[in-house]
C-alpha cells in the first residue's frame, strides 16, 4: 500500500501547495486540484463516451431485430440473451472494451483518492455560503445530487428508454454520502460532475453535428 499512500500525499500537498503558492483558497485549490486531475483523464473519459455512444446507435439501429427475437422466443429469457449476445457480437456492439475499462478504473483511483485525501486535510475555511468547509452542508449535498443526475442524464451513451430511477438512485446515494463528510469533499465531487456534464453536453452537440454533416 505504500504506492497508495504516496498518492493520497501528494493529493493533499498538491492542495496545500495551490493553496499556498497562489494564495488562494482551500475550497479553490480543491476545485483546481479537481479540474487538473479530471483534464488529465480527460482523453481516456472521452474515448470510452464515444464507444457508448457508438454502442447505443448501434442498437438502435438493430432495434427492430431485437424486438423479433422477443417475440420469437418470449417463453426462453435464456435464449433471448443468447441470441441477442450473438446480435451484438455480429455488429461488434462492445460493453466493456480496453478505454472502458481504462475510464471505470482511472476515474475510480483519482475519486477514491481525492475522497481519502480530502478526509486528511485539516480545513479551516470557508467558501461561498459554506461557513467551513470542514463540515457538511446540505444545501451543497443538494445541488451536488441534482448536477449528478443531470450529468448522467446527458451522457451520450444514455439510452432514451433506460429508466429514470437508475439516474435517480446515485444521486439519492450522492446527497446521503455528502450530509454525513466535509464540504470539502462535496465541493471535489461539484467539481467532478460539473466537468462530466459539460464535457457530456459538448460531445453530444459535437455527435449531432456529425450525424447532421453525413445526412447531407
Amino acid at each position: 500500500m505504500d504506492i497508495w499512500n504516496i498518492f493520497i500525499a501528494f493529493i493533499v500537498q498538491s492542495i496545500e501547495f495551490v493553496s499556498y503558492e497562489a494564495g488562494i483558497s482551500e475550497a479553490i485549490a480543491i476545485i483546481c486540484v479537481t479540474l487538473i486531475g479530471r483534464l488529465i483523464l480527460m482523453p481516456v473519459n472521452i474515448f470510452a463516451m464515444a464507444n457508448m455512444y457508438k454502442n447505443k446507435k448501434a442498437i438502435a439501429t438493430i432495434q427492430p431485430e431485437l424486438e423479433k427475437l422477443k417475440a420469437l422466443h418470449k417463453d426462453s429469457p435464456s435464449e433471448i440473451a443468447k441470441h441477442t449476445m450473438a446480435l451484438y457480437k455480429k455488429h461488434n456492439i462492445k460493453f466493456l472494451d480496453k478505454n472502458s475499462v481504462m475510464n471505470i478504473a482511472s476515474q475510480g483511483v483519482f475519486g477514491l483518492g481525492m475522497f481519502q485525501a480530502l478526509q486528511q486535510v485539516i480545513f479551516n475555511s470557508k467558501f461561498a455560503w459554506i461557513v467551513n468547509i470542514a463540515k457538511p452542508d446540505v444545501a451543497l449535498a443538494l445541488l451536488v445530487g441534482v448536477i449528478t443526475y443531470f450529468s448522467m442524464v446527458v451522457m451520450p451513451g444514455s439510452a432514451e428508454q433506460t429508466s429514470t430511477l437508475l439516474f435517480v438512485i446515485p444521486a439519492i446515494i450522492c446527497i446521503i454520502t455528502l450530509i454525513n463528510f466535509p464540504s470539502a469533499i462535496g465541493l471535489y465531487w461539484a467539481t467532478s460532475s460539473v466537468t462530466s456534464l459539460l464535457q457530456s453536453l459538448a460531445l453530444n452537440r459535437y455527435f449531432h453535428q456529425q450525424e447532421a454533416g453525413n445526412t447531407i
